[in-house]
């Protein structure tokens, strides 16, 4: 049974994933095959999921195996001496930051992120967060790839 901080950690560590890939509550629980409900419940530390019910989270958030499970004291540590830490996280615990820097730096990640993985990552296109340059009086885009 996860302590109060394990579940603590692991509704935070669930969101800021989910939030990343540009799930809802719903999209991910369509994904992982349980109700909005019990996403909603897992996000507020109220319950922890199943133990076989990690897994699947992990894979569907892209995360690495073990790293929820590991959040909730289901697997031992292992050579592990912290928890993974995501960009997220790390924009958040920078103290040279303020609200408005990290709001924004999330903010480009996550686009970033959903870019890449439309598989638009590299366009010189703009998006709904991110409009288009005006590029008249630029040089032409390049990309690495040619």
């Amino acid at each position: 049974m996860p302590t109060e901080s394990q579940r603590e950690a692991f509704r935070k560590a669930l969101r800021r994933a989910r939030e990343e890939h540009g799930l809802s509550k719903r999209g991910l629980a369509l994904k992982v095959g349980v109700t909005q409900s019990a996403v909603w419940q897992w996000e507020e530390g109220r319950v922890s999921p199943r133990p076989e019910l990690l897994a699947v989270l992990e894979r569907a958030l892209d995360l690495a195996p073990g790293a929820l499970a590991y959040l909730l004291g289901y697997l031992p540590p292992q050579g592990v001496t912290k928890a993974p830490v995501s960009v997220a996280e790390a924009i958040e615990a920078d103290p040279r930051l303020g609200t408005k820097e990290r709001k924004l730096l999330v903010t480009m990640y996550r686009e970033l992120v959903r870019q890449r993985k439309n598989g638009n990552g590299t366009s010189c296109q703009g998006s709904r967060n991110f409009p288009t340059v005006d590029h008249r009086n630029s040089p032409p885009c390049q990309h690495p790839d040619g």
